[in-house]
């Protein structure tokens, strides 16, 4: 997920952080096994939604806009 403005990159895994992550969403423990990261939190596939639309961003595309502090789908960022 890209976030513009912002790292869109995780921080890096080394042995001694493998440690289950918390969602930013739900706040319920990540044991998928695939996370996102965006806007410097861990998230389930379920749980990034655009803000606006409810649209599951893990599901429709590869990024991720910010706004005013709101997660956003292409669509909505646009409008």
């Amino acid at each position: 997920m890209v976030n513009p403005g912002g790292s869109s990159q995780p921080p890096p895994v080394t042995a001694g952080s493998l440690s289950w992550k918390r969602c930013a969403g739900c706040g319920g423990k990540i044991a998928d096994r695939f996370l996102l990261y965006a806007m410097d939190s861990y998230w389930h596939s379920r749980c990034l939604k655009c803000s606006c639309c409810q649209a599951q961003l893990g599901d429709i595309g590869t990024s991720c806009y910010t706004k005013s502090g709101m997660i956003l789908c292409r669509n909505d960022y646009i409008r």
